[in-house]
C-alpha cells in the first residue's frame, strides 16, 4: 500500500461513522479535495434504465451546496454518457471540447476544464463526480487521473458497504490485519499490535490479499468491506 493509500484509508474510516449517506458523500468529496489539486467537485447519480443524472452536492471552497436541481439526460452530454458507459474516467479542456459539453453549464460554473470520475459498483455506474477548478500550477497527466480512480473506487466501499453475500474465507489473523489495514495502520504498527514479526504480519497480509482475489492491499480491503468481512 502506498502512503497515499494509507493517508486515504484514515479518511475513510471517518464514513464509517457517519448514518446520514448524504453526509457521508460530503465527507468522501471533501477528504478527495484535500487529497488532489482540485477545488471542486460535484457528484450525480446515474441511472440506466432511464440515462439520467441527478445532482447530490458540490463542494468548493465556499462551502457545500446542493445540487437537487439539477436533472440531466447523460445523452446529452457524450463525455459523461462514455465514462459512465465504459468505467473509465475523462478529462475534458473546454476550449477544445466545448462542443461536447453544454454551454449553459460552461458558463454557469466557469468551466475551463473537467475531470469526469464514474463512480461504479461490479463496473456498473451508479453516479459520478466531476472536478474541476484546478490548482494554480498543476499539470493534469494520466498517473494523477488514475490515482484519483482508485481514490473512488476505494472510497465508494466505504460509502455503500453491503451486507454479507458469502462466508469469510479469511482466518481470524487474516481478518485482523485487514480491519487493521482498513483503520490505516502500516504493517509495522499492526505486527506491533497484534505482537507477531513484521514477516508474520507481511504473510498474513499476503494471504488474505490472495484469498479476496484482490491485485494488492488497498483492493483487498475495499472487497472485505463490500462483504462485511470487516468492518
Amino acid at each position: 500500500m502506498s502512503m497515499h493509500e494509507e493517508v486515504w484509508m484514515r479518511s475513510f474510516h471517518r464514513i464509517i461513522s457517519i448514518n446520514d449517506p448524504i453526509h457521508r458523500c460530503e465527507v468522501m468529496i471533501q477528504q478527495c479535495l484535500a487529497h488532489f489539486p482540485f477545488m471542486r467537485a460535484s457528484m450525480f447519480t446515474f441511472s440506466y434504465f432511464t440515462s439520467m443524472g441527478e445532482g447530490i452536492l458540490r463542494v468548493d471552497r465556499h462551502g457545500v451546496f446542493s445540487m437537487n436541481a439539477i436533472r440531466e439526460d447523460v445523452r446529452r452530454i457524450p463525455p459523461i454518457q462514455r465514462a459512465l458507459l465504459t468505467n473509465k474516467p475523462a478529462f475534458l479542456m473546454m476550449d477544445q471540447h466545448h462542443q461536447l459539453f453544454p454551454e449553459e453549464y460552461i458558463e454557469a460554473y466557469d468551466l475551463t476544464s473537467v475531470l469526469i470520475i464514474p463512480l461504479s459498483i461490479e463496473r456498473i455506474a451508479i453516479g459520478c463526480v466531476l472536478l474541476d477548478e484546478i490548482e494554480e500550477g498543476v499539470t493534469i497527466h494520466q498517473g494523477l487521473i488514475d490515482e484519483v480512480m482508485i481514490y473512488f473506487q476505494q472510497a465508494l466501499a466505504y460509502l455503500l458497504p453491503s451486507t454479507p453475500t458469502t462466508r469469510s474465507p479469511l482466518s481470524k489473523r487474516e481478518t485482523e490485519v485487514l480491519q487493521y489495514a482498513a483503520d490505516g495502520y502500516s504493517t509495522k504498527e499492526m505486527a506491533g499490535m497484534l505482537q507477531i514479526s513484521d514477516f508474520t504480519a507481511r504473510d498474513y497480509m499476503s494471504s488474505a490479499i490472495r484469498k479476496v482475489k484482490a491485485n494488492h492491499r488497498a483492493e483487498a480491503v475495499a472487497n472485505a468491506l463490500r462483504e462485511k468481512w470487516i468492518q
